[in-house]
């Protein structure tokens, strides 16, 4: 990696000076001393050179930029190097069907966070690492789980025999992980019930001969066979029981505005999230005729961001055009909501929110609205178009051969089905 030297007049440039109002950055300034990275990266940003608002503080590590305990937390605990990928384990761990204290329990033994005679003793807890139960083996997690013969017993009642070797054989993620992906039926109830409700029986049978709490019980296996046979049962009735949000098919397409209204319809992309991204949109008046149109190549940005460019982009555009009355449709419920309610000030989006703020004071009326993207296809094509075209602003005055299908299909009143939640 080569070092640029920035020449001495740079040193004290403020971001204000490399910016000129209604060009953007200056960049033949910039472009010398910048990787491509930081360019993309900086072509979507814009300087706030018109609301007068102040610079503000936004703490990186939280999405709306204010500074939580927890986020701290996460910061400081953040360990980059590499670690085994966990998420398929505890998807498995979450779709138990167990109650929620069990589930909680087999997350910390995946963890490996039970606090075992050979854990306390690593922490300088206790003396002694022995078995409480069997006094005959250092009490670790399998231990406790599966290598103790007051537990060993029970799991060769239980478990199929043709796996009994391989069960005893391997390691505890292993063994958690396999066992909890099995759904044979056992006597009324899936493996993996049966296996977890046991797991967590053996830990409080582990914990009640600690403590003195131990309830006589003749036999452990048709106990922990008959509990999970319960369990199951409950839970499948719970959700049979439970009320569904009602779904229904409808045809969702694109609508005109109404009578002396025009519709303005914008869509963002990225591609990674945040990556490389485009923002478009198009302005029609009541019978659909197109009235403008517009592609951004933004550059490196998230793909709220990139929602946002296209409605600031297509605001500006329409007022330019002194249009009284505007309709605005976005596919993102999050982007509508930071324009109809409103933003804190330290959430990175804040600038362009505020931007598109001073556009909505202005004298006209505007209704901000969300729909389903079957009705906001033509400016996700032309957001998908701008991939293609070089980096910057590209006005369209007359219709993009690529979109003219998809204008004249909304013309027809063109819809596609979608499945939505009814109230």
């Amino acid at each position: 990696m080569t070092r640029t030297i920035l020449p001495a007049n740079y040193e004290r440039l403020t971001a204000r000076d490399l910016w000129q109002d209604g060009v953007g950055w200056i960049w033949d300034r910039i472009i010398p001393f910048v990787t491509e990275d930081i360019r993309l990266e900086l072509m979507s940003v814009v300087l706030d050179t018109f609301t007068g608002a102040e610079d503000r503080l936004s703490w990186i590590g939280n999405p709306a930029g204010e500074f939580t305990v927890g986020s701290a937390y996460t910061l400081l605990t953040k360990n980059d190097a590499p670690r085994q990928n966990m998420e398929c384990f505890f998807k498995r761990v979450w779709g138990l069907t167990v109650p929620e204290r069990v589930r909680f329990f087999i997350w910390l033994v995946g963890n490996q966070c039970v606090m075992t005679n050979a854990e306390r003793k690593r922490r300088h807890l206790c003396d002694s690492d022995i078995c409480t139960v069997c006094k005959g083996g250092v009490e670790s997690l399998i231990h406790i789980l599966r290598g103790c013969p007051a537990m060993k017993g029970i799991w060769l009642k239980i478990g199929p025999r043709r796996r009994q070797q391989a069960f005893f054989d391997t390691s505890i993620l292993t063994w958690l992980f396999e066992n909890l992906g099995e759904n044979n039926m056992i006597e009324g109830s899936p493996w993996s019930t049966l296996f977890a409700m046991t797991s967590w029986w053996g830990w409080k049978w582990r914990c009640g001969n600690v403590f003195g709490e131990n309830r006589p019980c003749r036999d452990r296996v048709r106990f922990v066979k008959d509990v999970a046979k319960e369990v199951s049962w409950s839970i499948e009735k719970c959700k049979v029981q439970g009320v569904k949000p009602a779904r229904v098919e409808r045809m969702i397409g694109w609508n005109p505005p109404t009578s002396d209204w025009f519709k303005l319809n914008t869509d963002g992309a990225s591609r990674g999230n945040p990556g490389l991204a485009t923002a478009g949109g198009v302005l029609r008046n009541q019978h659909g005729e197109w009235c403008g149109g517009f592609g951004l190549n933004i550059g490196r940005c998230t793909a709220p961001l990139a929602e946002l460019w296209g409605v600031y982009y297509g605001l500006y555009i329409a007022w330019d055009k002194k249009i009284p009355r505007l309709e605005v449709e976005v596919d993102s419920e999050l982007v509508v909501g930071f324009l109809t309610t409103g933003i804190g000030d330290a959430h990175p989006l804040s600038f362009l929110v505020r931007l598109c703020h001073g556009l909505l004071a202005k004298d006209w009326s505007v209704r901000i609205s969300h729909v389903y993207r079957e009705a906001n296809r033509l400016a996700n094509r032309l957001a998908n178009y701008a991939f293609t075209l070089p980096l910057g602003f590209h006005g369209f005055s007359l219709v993009p051969h690529s979109v003219d299908s998809l204008l004249q299909d909304d013309v027809i009143g063109s819809s596609r089905p979608r499945n939505v939640c009814i109230a």
